[in-house]
């Protein structure tokens, strides 16, 4: 895990390559808002905090991106998305709020964030389909949810450039708000998908391996059953065949012992028992000095 020193650092995050599983989330404002930035939090968290954070409503308009299958080295340069890296650099004023988290931890869905907001606010909600780049000219008074749909980036490369274009559709949708009203833009991404070659990882060889070290790294288990299977007269014990002393019969034969000493010292016990005869025959002596009175 490493800082970069550009692009990302501009937008107040650092660019963490180690995780794959994970994807940035950004959200900007023009309301005065309770938010902290972090570099790496849990989804479920994140919507809580957001949650904490929006539940007085503090806006009329609130832009939700769902921008699928990026990860936060997309965003290391300040072409990736200029527009949205202008809110979170303080570049646009109107920006009272801002938060950002470079790595965020499972899925957090778009979908709850609106309905949140939706039950919450009693917000109406529009959405648009960024791939077909289409929108109303204009927007109805709040409270409103707009909800911007993109499609997954593509892995080839023309993925800048579609990053570019998206950030430039929310900048023309977010102008398309009246002056005069509060907004706040949440960005959400989901986890980038990488290609299957992406998934295996290379392992460097020495140039100056030795012999010793080639020997370490043989399977042995393959090449002793080649072995036997060539010499198929070959004599072996039977030692080499069967397992005759397994734990389970070492603790067998523990609990046997412990349970013939318990029996040991039982009947020892019950043996070393002194009882005269007379202890079991009737005294009568008692009843003739009764009678004889």
């Amino acid at each position: 895990m490493y800082l970069c020193n550009f692009g990302l650092l501009a937008l107040g995050v650092t660019a963490v390559n180690a995780f794959r599983d994970t994807s940035p989330f950004f959200l900007a404002s023009t309301s005065e808002l309770l938010t902290t930035s972090a570099n790496v939090k849990a989804s479920a968290s994140l919507f809580t905090d957001l949650t904490t954070a929006l539940k007085s409503c503090p806006s009329e308009y609130y832009v939700i991106v769902n921008q699928p299958g990026v990860h936060s080295s997309d965003f290391a340069t300040r072409k990736s998305v200029p527009r949205l890296g202008a809110k979170m650099l303080g570049k646009d004023k109107s920006v009272r709020s801002k938060m950002s988290v470079n790595e965020v931890s499972g899925l957090l869905e778009a979908k709850q964030i609106q309905e949140m907001l939706t039950e919450g606010c009693q917000a109406q909600t529009t959405v648009i389909n960024g791939s077909s780049g289409q929108y109303p000219s204009s927007f109805e008074t709040g409270p409103r949810v707009i909800v911007v749909e993109f499609p997954m980036l593509s892995l080839g490369s023309d993925r800048a450039d579609q990053l570019s274009n998206n950030d430039g559709l929310i900048a023309d949708i977010i102008d398309r708000i009246p002056s005069s009203s509060k907004y706040t833009l949440l960005y959400v991404t989901s986890p980038r998908e990488f290609p299957e070659t992406d998934s295996v990882v290379y392992e460097s060889e020495d140039a100056y391996t030795d012999s010793v070290r080639v020997e370490l790294k043989r399977d042995y288990s393959s090449h002793s059953s080649e072995s036997r299977e060539s010499n198929p007269d070959r004599t072996t014990s039977l030692f080499d065949k069967y397992q005759f002393f397994t734990p389970g019969i070492f603790m067998g034969f523990m609990a046997s012992f412990l349970c013939l000493i318990i029996l040991y010292i039982a009947i020892n016990a019950i043996s070393s028992l002194k009882v005269p005869y007379a202890a079991f025959e009737k005294d009568t002596s008692v009843a003739v000095q009764k009678k004889q009175q």
